[in-house]
């Protein structure tokens, strides 16, 4: 991989993380008091979601935290199953992976190593 495809990897993680730490930080888990039982039921509904967005956004800024940390690393873009290079295209699309794309279909697929 080329310094200037790591480059553009490692701008493409900073501003992906700093987009979901944003939508992070404008979330609002409360729930309001409410004289109708209806109302109420409808909040505690949105805020479920509301916690499990919130939850999903963690996940998502420790993976891009992680990939970050590997970046600078020599492990950075070598599957964590078999070892190969992870092609920069699905680096590109997803700067997070820490798979090559045979890898990840096998593990999808149930399977215990890539064909």
């Amino acid at each position: 991989m080329t310094q200037h495809q790591l480059k553009e990897i490692k701008t493409h993680l900073i501003q992906g993380l700093h987009a979901v730490t944003e939508q992070a930080k404008s979330t609002v888990l409360t729930v309001e008091n409410c004289p109708d039982e209806t109302d109420f039921a409808t909040q505690l509904t949105q805020q479920g979601v509301n916690v499990a967005i919130q939850h999903r956004r963690s996940v998502r800024i420790l993976e891009l935290e992680t990939a970050l940390k590997r970046l600078s690393e020599t492990e950075y873009g070598v599957c964590e199953e078999c070892g190969d290079d992870i092609g920069v295209a699905r680096l590109k699309a997803n700067p997070s992976t820490r798979l090559c794309v045979c890898c990840q279909s096998a593990i999808e697929d149930g399977l215990t190593r890539c064909a």
